[in-house]
Protein backbone atom coordinates (compact mmCIF):
# COMPACT_ATOMS: atom_id res chain seq x y z
CA UNK A 1 0.00 0.00 0.00
CA UNK A 2 2.23 2.05 0.72
CA UNK A 3 4.49 1.56 -2.47
CA UNK A 4 1.46 2.51 -4.34
CA UNK A 5 1.19 5.71 -2.64
CA UNK A 6 4.92 6.77 -2.89
CA UNK A 7 4.25 6.19 -6.62
CA UNK A 8 1.47 8.17 -7.04
CA UNK A 9 3.12 10.75 -4.88
CA UNK A 10 6.39 11.06 -7.40
CA UNK A 11 4.16 11.15 -10.37
CA UNK A 12 2.36 14.04 -8.90
CA UNK A 13 5.05 15.52 -8.18
CA UNK A 14 6.54 15.60 -11.21
CA UNK A 15 3.19 16.24 -12.93
CA UNK A 16 3.40 18.91 -10.65
CA UNK A 17 6.66 20.75 -11.62
CA UNK A 18 6.04 19.87 -15.76
CA UNK A 19 2.76 21.96 -15.33
CA UNK A 20 3.97 25.00 -13.14
CA UNK A 21 6.84 25.44 -16.00
CA UNK A 22 4.22 25.13 -18.67
CA UNK A 23 1.77 28.20 -17.68
CA UNK A 24 2.12 31.40 -18.96
CA UNK A 25 2.85 34.15 -16.66
CA UNK A 26 0.77 36.81 -16.18
CA UNK A 27 2.72 39.78 -17.67
CA UNK A 28 6.22 39.41 -19.95
CA UNK A 29 7.90 42.59 -19.17
CA UNK A 30 10.74 41.72 -16.34
CA UNK A 31 9.26 43.82 -13.60
CA UNK A 32 6.42 41.62 -13.16
CA UNK A 33 8.16 38.66 -12.07
CA UNK A 34 8.80 40.38 -8.51
CA UNK A 35 5.40 41.86 -8.47
CA UNK A 36 5.05 44.78 -10.23
CA UNK A 37 2.98 43.74 -12.74
CA UNK A 38 -0.47 43.95 -11.35
CA UNK A 39 -3.76 45.78 -11.38
CA UNK A 40 -5.87 48.18 -9.12
CA UNK A 41 -7.81 44.80 -7.64
CA UNK A 42 -6.75 43.45 -4.22
CA UNK A 43 -5.77 39.90 -6.21
CA UNK A 44 -4.40 40.92 -9.46
CA UNK A 45 -6.16 40.28 -12.54
CA UNK A 46 -7.11 37.32 -12.95
CA UNK A 47 -9.25 35.90 -16.40
CA UNK A 48 -10.95 32.45 -16.70
CA UNK A 49 -9.16 29.74 -14.93
CA UNK A 50 -7.24 27.66 -17.68
CA UNK A 51 -6.66 23.82 -18.07
CA UNK A 52 -3.86 24.08 -17.09
CA UNK A 53 -4.82 25.99 -13.84
CA UNK A 54 -7.00 23.21 -13.32
CA UNK A 55 -4.50 20.02 -13.61
CA UNK A 56 -2.31 22.34 -11.52
CA UNK A 57 -4.46 22.35 -8.82
CA UNK A 58 -5.71 18.73 -8.69
CA UNK A 59 -2.04 17.91 -8.96
CA UNK A 60 -1.35 19.75 -5.83
CA UNK A 61 -4.31 18.67 -3.38
CA UNK A 62 -3.30 14.81 -4.55
CA UNK A 63 0.10 15.67 -4.12
CA UNK A 64 -0.71 16.95 -0.75
CA UNK A 65 -2.99 14.03 -0.04
CA UNK A 66 -0.51 11.62 -1.06
CA UNK A 67 2.32 13.49 1.07
CA UNK A 68 -0.29 12.76 4.13
CA UNK A 69 -0.92 9.60 3.92
CA UNK A 70 2.55 8.52 3.92
CA UNK A 71 3.61 10.33 6.90
CA UNK A 72 0.62 8.75 8.35
CA UNK A 73 1.93 5.17 7.39
CA UNK A 74 5.61 6.03 8.44
CA UNK A 75 3.81 7.12 11.62
CA UNK A 76 2.43 3.64 12.36
CA UNK A 77 5.26 1.34 11.57
CA UNK A 78 8.18 3.52 13.19
CA UNK A 79 9.54 2.24 16.40
CA UNK A 80 11.91 3.88 18.90
CA UNK A 81 15.38 2.89 18.88
CA UNK A 82 15.63 2.04 22.34
CA UNK A 83 13.38 -0.71 21.54
CA UNK A 84 15.89 -2.19 19.49
CA UNK A 85 18.24 -1.98 22.38
CA UNK A 86 19.48 -5.32 24.37
CA UNK A 87 18.01 -5.64 28.33
CA UNK A 88 20.93 -4.52 30.47
CA UNK A 89 22.43 -7.55 32.64
CA UNK A 90 24.35 -5.90 35.29
CA UNK A 91 22.57 -3.44 37.94
CA UNK A 92 22.85 0.11 37.63
CA UNK A 93 23.97 2.18 40.60
CA UNK A 94 21.10 3.42 43.16
CA UNK A 95 22.99 6.33 44.10
CA UNK A 96 25.70 8.74 42.97
CA UNK A 97 28.19 7.43 45.85
CA UNK A 98 27.81 4.31 44.70
CA UNK A 99 28.21 5.48 41.50
CA UNK A 100 32.49 6.83 42.26
CA UNK A 101 34.29 6.94 45.35
CA UNK A 102 34.84 10.12 47.18
CA UNK A 103 38.10 11.83 45.89
CA UNK A 104 40.04 12.90 49.12
CA UNK A 105 41.30 16.88 48.11
CA UNK A 106 44.41 17.52 49.72
CA UNK A 107 44.57 20.07 52.33
CA UNK A 108 40.49 19.23 53.19
CA UNK A 109 38.74 17.52 56.02
CA UNK A 110 36.44 14.65 56.31
CA UNK A 111 32.90 15.76 55.63
CA UNK A 112 31.95 14.30 59.47
CA UNK A 113 35.36 15.65 61.08
CA UNK A 114 35.65 19.07 63.38
CA UNK A 115 38.80 20.39 64.99
CA UNK A 116 40.70 19.10 62.44
CA UNK A 117 43.67 21.08 60.33
CA UNK A 118 45.14 20.89 56.75
CA UNK A 119 48.38 21.39 55.50
CA UNK A 120 48.00 25.23 55.75
CA UNK A 121 47.86 25.27 59.44
CA UNK A 122 44.17 26.54 59.32
CA UNK A 123 41.05 25.31 60.84
CA UNK A 124 38.20 23.87 58.15
CA UNK A 125 35.02 25.52 59.29
CA UNK A 126 33.72 23.11 62.20
CA UNK A 127 36.70 23.22 63.98
CA UNK A 128 37.38 25.09 67.12
CA UNK A 129 39.29 27.78 67.19
CA UNK A 130 43.30 27.26 68.65
CA UNK A 131 44.38 28.59 72.11
CA UNK A 132 46.91 30.61 72.86
CA UNK A 133 49.37 30.87 75.46
CA UNK A 134 47.77 30.82 78.80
Amino acid sequence: MVTLIATVHIIACLLLIALVLLQDPKSNNPGAMFGGGGSNTVLGATGATTVLQKLTRWAAIIFGTCALLLSLASRQESRSVLDTLPASTGAAPTSIQDAAPAAAVPGSAAPGATGSTGSTGMTSPGATAPTGNK
